[in-house]
């Protein structure tokens, strides 16, 4: 059955018409040949959140890389568990390629849950034999399984307050398997590459940039995932694949556009997608 994914389409202020054209940059087609864009998956636990909550944020890291940006509302856990989430990343990412878009201008990026959404696509992708053009991750949720040092360490400092494994309630429970019972057998199938992707091979992986705050209770995951990519990639070229931790951030400090490392870390998002 056919179903509609509802999304948002962010224009950079300083894009233009192309001369001589009457192209509607506000219609999801290329403007011109390699156009990249992005295809940006939102956080929230996979509980919450939508483009219209991420829409100030996407719009900055649309100035500043200068590209547009689809924001895609995916269905939502516990009334949708995965793989709904993928399914929805997935037909957004090929709906661009049908509306004239090269898989390898697309750049996939996310926040949070909307990180592991973005990895577990390019993962994929890639094991379907298709390379997206890079990816952007911010405070990526990556490890479903485990349970890290950081998260009693940064208790203190971060907004997250994820029940534990244990608990019916925890985040990864409830996307997941909702309502299932905890088992090793369950674990076992969470810490599948697509579920979280920090397991992975990352061989040859796409150029990734990950962003995160030191004071964090996921840090420990995201330093393990750029570990991970290093470790699978010895031979990278300068620059491919780049780990920013700011002191004393918190989860997903982006959102917060009034800081100063904000402002910066997505300037550098936006200069590493130019760059791409």
């Amino acid at each position: 059955m056919n179903r509609e994914i509802s999304a948002e389409l962010t224009v950079p202020a300083s894009l233009k018409r192309p001369s001589g054209t009457t192209l509607d940059v506000f219609a999801c087609h290329p403007l011109a040949d390699g156009e990249k864009i992005v295809l940006y998956l939102h956080g929230g636990a996979y509980k919450f959140g939508s483009a219209a909550s991420h829409r100030a944020l996407v719009g900055r890291i649309a100035n500043h890389a200068s590209v547009r940006c689809v924001t895609i509302d995916y269905r939502l856990a516990p009334l949708h568990p995965y793989p709904a989430q993928l399914h929805d990343a997935h037909t957004a990412f090929w709906h661009l390629v049908q509306m004239g878009f090269r898989a390898e201008d697309i750049v996939v990026a996310g926040d949070s849950a909307g990180g592991n959404l973005a990895l577990s696509l390019t993962v994929l992708l890639r094991h379907t034999g298709h390379c997206t053009c890079g990816l952007l991750l911010l405070s990526p949720w990556v490890d479903l399984t485990t349970e890290r040092p950081s998260i009693q360490r940064n208790a203190k400092y971060d907004f997250l307050c994820a029940p534990p494994l244990e608990s019916p309630l925890n985040p990864a429970r409830t996307f997941y398997a909702p309502g299932r019972p905890l088992s090793p057998e369950m674990i076992t199938e969470m810490a599948h590459p697509l579920v979280s992707p920090v397991y992975a091979d990352f061989a040859e992986f796409p150029p990734t940039l990950i962003q995160a705050g030191e004071k964090e209770i996921i840090i420990d995951e995201i330093s393990q995932l750029y570990e991970n990519i290093a470790a699978h990639n010895p031979n990278a070229k300068h620059g491919r694949y780049v780990y920013e931790c700011y002191a004393d951030m918190i989860h997903v400090f982006h959102q917060f556009l009034d800081l100063p490392d904000a402002q910066y870390a997505i300037a550098k998002a936006g200069e590493f997608i130019k760059a791409l």
